[in-house]
């Protein structure tokens, strides 16, 4: 493990500007009240508890706090939270990234965790997580679950959870703010929150933010609109209602290709231009809306019912890069152009009952999802499987020292075509029952138990009017075994995840795909300890875990060659083992620290990719899994030096990886230090301001080749230095 010099003396540095001479004062300041274990969360087990009481292993982010670190672009909710790493720029740069959860990777894309807005699980028809639909601007905070969480939410749940908490209606308030910073952000929001006498409250959000990039073709806008209401039903229930609506257009800026051994090429304008053919983006708008009763029948028994409808408009411009295209002897690059427009609408129904017995808390439901999708997909490139042609699928050649296409003049090039359109539809049901046992005072047992089946129909009208259908079921138990001691919790757990393995659409088209139909699962192994000490100075939360994933989906080559180009096949074998800490401490009433650490070790136990037309079978079983930071590390340390001021430090620490599946490639590393503060300019004015990366480090995120995954392929820089400064103004 090898730091880098000069940040690491800084941190030092700063770690002793933050430990004042009232340290010593600390014994006689009383015990402080410790927050993080004090949050009440839902996610891991539909059970409202505190956070020190829960056997698994969760990480709350608050957007607010997120914003004060400058921590405001998408996926930084992950940033310090023990065994998850995130790669910007998977698939086409900071819109497509790529997030590990203790070391478990995609099948395809970001499709090993659960994504929820309110408990209500958040996955498009396409079975992928695609983080840009998230209406962040509503986000009140995070809840991020490591460890499966299928037998209470079903399909997504293999590695962990996010689930995404909308604000709350809290008091009579409003809060107005303003935010800006280098590189064209700018920010503004109000918040206007009533709160009645009979108990009904209501909240009107709206947020635009713009933020012209720091690479060529990375501008983001996007605005929101929310608004939520609640108010008692009679004496013993109470009816929440939500309705938010959102636009965002946000550009696609270019990967950078590399040589086979890792080493980036040099391109027309450096690494902040943008190589491609034609303008990329993606343009959402969204519709969410949710309605959720409950009604207390009695002081044990609870009944909850959620309703959620989400209807998305989407355009998509992309370029795929085409690692076979690329040459360095002509500094040459190859992409495909894509483009796709939808329409999405999906359906949300689910009824839970929480019931309380003697020793026995127990929570069952059903649920029912359909979601539709109408899609066009189109490409641009050379095309044409003909020796005139060239034997080419949409191919588009650029010469990267200049940035021009090179053969957007041959005759086979064609723009916009229409290669598959289709009106798809996923239907979900599921039950489930949990049973949280009271053995004794001390000792808890908890045994939960979910079904769910699931099909897709696929109505092809391009390129043929055909029809694909494929169906499947799962099983899904989980075990816990816990211990409490007062301010402390052992507990030892084992969950069982699952994945529909659906994928997108355009996978089940007959003519170009093969496929061999099983979700993947995982088995999940955890022991885990938490606790707090020193009066509520410190606290603590360290897990080893061991998971084995089956059943993964994989594209090769088709082996018959009088068949379909591609198959897609199950059976792969995928084990990762590790250990996560995270430490707590607050040594004065004024100074309080985090220290996160994770230590990740994947294996393909069983990978063996098909060749083709002829060419022999390629054995990656023990290889280690491409993308994985082995160790990561997390410092963040706050003081309060008056009043009127509160300054904070993060530091950030990320090991190599391996790019690609014969580890011969090993690179990636990279540390990144910031400076926050938050000044009070009076009781009801606030300034943030931040820098982060301070240092301005220069690093990247590599990949390897897709459909070839024997060389690295494409690397994505790092964000650089960003300044903010955000005044918000409270009524």
């Amino acid at each position: 493990m090898e730091f880098s010099n000069h940040v690491f003396g800084g941190v030092a540095a700063a770690v002793a500007a933050l430990m004042p001479m009232d340290l010593a004062l600390a014994q006689s300041a009383g015990a402080v009240e410790a927050q993080e274990f004090d949050e009440i969360v839902v996610t891991a087990t539909r059970l409202a508890k505190p956070l020190l009481e829960v056997p698994a292993s969760i990480t709350v982010q608050s957007t607010a706090e997120l914003r004060q670190k400058g921590f405001v672009v998408g996926t930084d909710e992950f940033r310090g939270v023990p065994g998850v790493f995130v790669r910007r720029g998977g698939g086409d740069n900071d819109e497509y990234p790529v997030i590990s959860i203790r070391g478990v990777t995609g099948d395809h894309g970001n499709d090993q965790f659960l994504p929820m807005i309110d408990g209500v699980p958040f996955i498009g028809p396409n079975e992928e997580v695609l983080l840009y639909e998230v209406p962040y601007g509503v986000v009140d905070s995070i809840e991020i679950v490591r460890g499966p969480v299928s037998a209470l939410y079903g399909r997504g749940g293999i590695a962990g959870a996010v689930n995404y908490r909308t604000r709350p209606i809290g008091s009579d308030r409003t809060e107005i703010a303003l935010s800006g910073g280098n590189q064209g952000f700018s920010r503004g929001e109000a918040h206007i929150e009533r709160a009645f006498d009979n108990g009904a409250g209501i909240l009107l959000s709206a947020s635009y933010e713009d933020f012209e990039g720091w690479r060529e073709n990375s501008n983001r806008e996007l605005g929101s609109v929310f608004l939520k209401g609640s108010m008692p039903v009679r004496s013993s229930g109470t009816l929440n209602a939500y309705l938010t609506y959102y636009d965002r257009l946000s550009e696609v800026p270019s990967v950078i290709p590399v040589l086979e051994d890792g080493t980036l090429v040099d391109v027309a304008g450096g690494p902040e231009s943008y190589i491609g053919y034609a303008p990329t983006f993606n343009d959402v708008e969204g519709l969410i809306t949710a309605v959720k009763y409950e009604h207390s029948v009695s002081d044990t028994l609870d009944l909850q019912f959620t309703g959620q409808l989400r209807n998305y408009d989407k355009e998509t411009r992309l370029n795929f890069y085409s690692s076979g295209a690329f040459d360095p002897t002509t500094t040459t690059m190859g992409v495909n152009g894509f483009g796709s427009a939808s329409d999405t609408t999906i359906y949300y129904g689910e009824g839970t009952v929480n019931w309380s017995a003697g020793q026995h808390s127990i929570v069952a439901g059903i649920s029912a999802e359909r979601a539709e999708l109408d899609v066009e997909e189109r490409w641009s490139g050379q095309y044409g499987f003909t020796f005139f042609c060239g034997f080419k699928f949409y191919a588009v050649y650029i010469d990267y020292s200049t940035g021009q296409v090179t053969n957007g003049e041959h005759p086979c090039f064609v723009r916009n075509s229409l290669s598959s359109a289709a009106d798809v539809t996923n239907t979900f049901f599921g039950a489930f029952i949990q049973d949280e046992i009271a053995l004794t005072d001390r000792w808890t047992l908890t045994l939960g138990l979910r079904y769910d089946e699931f099909d897709r129909v696929a109505d092809f009208s391009v390129p043929t009017e055909q029809r694909a259908t494929g169906d499947a079921d799962a099983v899904t138990p989980k075990a816990t075994i816990s211990y409490g001691y007062g301010d402390g919790m052992f507990y030892g757990s084992y969950g069982k995840g699952f994945n529909s393995n659906f994928g997108p659409f355009f996978q089940w088209n007959p003519q170009q795909y093969v496929r061999d139909e099983k979700p993947t699962t995982l088995d999940s192994y955890e022991l885990g300890w938490k606790g707090r000490g020193l009066g509520g100075r410190l606290e603590w939360e360290t897990a080893v875990f061991l998971l084995e994933q089956k059943d993964r989906r994989l594209f090769v080559s088709n082996p018959d060659p009088l068949g379909p180009s591609s198959l897609a096949t199950t059976g792969q074998v995928y084990s990762s083992r590790g250990l996560e800490a995270a430490l707590r401490f607050r040594p004065t009433q004024r100074t309080s620290g985090t220290l996160t650490y994770a230590h990740i070790d994947p294996e393909w136990d069983e990978l063996i990719l098909a060749g083709s037309f002829g060419a022999p079978d390629q054995d990656f079983s023990g290889a280690t899994p491409t993308g994985v930071a082995e160790n990561t590390f997390y410092l963040e340390l706050e003081h309060q030096f008056a009043s009127w001021v509160t300054a904070r430090l993060t530091y950030e620490w990320y090991d190599d990886y391996f790019v690609e599946l014969t580890n011969n490639i090993t690179t990636g590393s990279y540390d990144l230090l910031g400076l926050s503060a938050t000044f009070t300019v009076n009781e009801r004015a606030v300034v943030d301001v931040s820098i982060t990366n301070l240092i301005d480090e220069e690093y990247y995120f590599y990949f390897d080749a897709f459909g070839d995954h024997t060389k690295a392929a494409t690397a994505t820089p790092g964000v650089p230095r960003l300044a903010r400064a955000t005044l918000r103004w409270r009524f």
